[in-house]
């Protein structure tokens, strides 16, 4: 499969990894909060069923001190037995409430089974009241008689059977719930630990791709730039020579020449020249992408450097029918908030390469004038702006920039009117390579424009302290 549509695949399979990563997390945690859910109620309903054991083994403990209370006093008939069998006898009516609201005791299944119940606790609490009376009475031979043949002790053991099937039915529901628990948390890990190794390997697949198209998008680029750079390279010799032939036909070393084919070797010769102009601004902003461009460093006034640009850029402005103008006292260029500043001494140095310093001068005077109507004014100023930043600006009175293009000024080949039909020509690279430049000599470029009211360029750069 080729790279082209290999791409697109490779896009749509990442979206579809993040969304289906996105998916499985959502999933696990709408599992998580059922799980959660679970637990808590699983924990609820042991809680239930431990207190229903509590309640229950709490009824067989006042049944027993009830039952020994009555066979100590039959006994002995000693009163002190009296009390435990009467606390036991009081607390017998809060522990059945007790146990009646339990879940184990209020369910349909067991009405037959509580009603014998309760039927038992009765008979049992009469046996004993009876004991005690006939102690009481009649003497211990008749009490131990009537304690034989009363029947309290079968009473008791078929309360203890009752209260042990109920225990033994709340143990296992407690076991069972422990185990649901247990078998619920086992499997939420399972579910997360496989949720997370999903989204891991989703995520690496993914990352792995985004990293190679990203070597691959590098590696196009490289092969871009070596591309450009070297087939301009190669343009660059023969051209030189093409200009040089046809500026020396021109000039009639071959011979005087008729009008028409002056004309038509004007017409090459100019775009001969606007495209060696193209080849070495192609060359200029790859050598500055990869820092392979030179700078001659060096300390030079900004007033004179100035005052330079806007001398050797007349004759330019001049063939636009433009009046190139320096302008006489310090100003504030439109759009800017700062103080007005102060006026350029002679000792208001900038380190910079003075080549490269005329080459951002030349390209912003020169779209400003490939901007403005003919007869119009453009001025170059000039201030200090504070102790450590000196600034330049280009202002012109054209049509300005549209507001939907201002974003794009520094962009490469960006150009407001991408006709055939542009007046001003140009490659679009200009402003590109002029924001490289001040970029690389330490200072800030930026603009102020309203559509149909001019622009103002300005550069700002750091002031050289050794010369103060």
């Amino acid at each position: 499969m080729s790279i082209h549509f290999a791409h697109p695949i490779l896009r749509r399979f990442q979206w579809v990894a993040l969304i289906v990563a996105a998916c499985v997390i959502v999933a696990m945690g709408w599992q998580g909060i059922r799980v959660q859910e679970a637990l808590l109620s699983s924990n609820d309903a042991v809680q239930e069923h431990l207190e229903t054991i509590t309640l229950i083994q709490e009824f067989r403990s006042t049944l027993l001190d009830l039952e020994t209370g009555e066979r100590g006093y039959v006994v002995t008939g000693q009163p002190s037995y009296l009390l435990p069998y009467q606390q036991a006898r009081a607390q017998l009516a809060d522990k059945r409430e007790q146990l009646g609201q339990t879940p184990a005791f209020t369910s349909a299944d067991n009405g037959q089974s509580i009603e014998d119940f309760d039927a038992l606790v009765a008979r049992r609490v009469e046996i004993a009241e009876a004991n005690i009376a006939v102690r009481e009475s009649d003497g211990l031979e008749a009490a131990a008689l009537r304690l034989l043949v009363a029947g309290g002790k079968q009473t008791m053991d078929q309360l203890r059977n009752h209260l042990g099937m109920w225990e033994r039915m709340e143990r296992g529901h407690l076991n069972a719930q422990t185990q649901e628990a247990t078998r619920q948390a086992r499997t939420s890990r399972w579910i997360w630990g496989a949720g997370a190794a999903f989204v891991t390997l989703l995520l690496i697949i993914t990352s792995v791709s985004i990293i190679s198209q990203w070597h691959h998008r590098q590696r196009t680029m490289s092969m871009q730039q070596t591309f450009i750079s070297t087939v301009s390279h190669e343009l660059r010799t023969p051209l030189t020579v093409i200009l040089g032939t046809l500026n020396m036909l021109h000039n009639g070393i071959g011979g005087a020449l008729d009008k028409d084919l002056v004309r038509l070797i004007a017409v090459a010769n100019d775009n001969g020249k606007r495209l060696k102009l193209l080849i070495d601004d192609i060359l200029d902003i790859e050598k500055l992408e990869s820092g392979q461009l030179a700078f001659k460093w060096q300390s030079v006034p900004l007033k004179s450097l100035v005052e330079e640009a806007v001398d050797i850029n007349q004759p330019y402005a001049e063939s636009f029918a433009i009046s190139l103008v320096l302008a006489p006292q310090p100003s504030t260029p439109p759009g800017v908030n700062d103080a007005l500043g102060e006026t350029l001494e002679n000792s208001d140095c900038v380190e910079v390469d003075p080549e490269r310093f005329a080459q951002v001068m030349a390209n912003l005077i020169s779209n400003a004038c490939k901007h403005s109507p003919q007869g119009a004014q453009v001025v170059v100023g000039m201030r200090r702006i504070d102790n450590r930043w000196l600034e330049v600006s280009v202002t012109d009175n054209g049509n300005g920039i549209p507001w939907s293009f201002q974003p794009r000024v520094f962009e490469r080949f960006a150009q407001a009117d991408g006709s055939d039909k542009r007046r001003t020509g140009g490659t679009g690279l200009g402003l590109a390579i002029t924001k490289a430049l001040v970029e690389e000599m330490g200072g800030t470029i930026g603009f102020h424009s309203v559509p149909h009211e001019g622009s103002c360029f300005w550069v700002r750069l750091p002031k050289d302290k050794k010369h103060e």
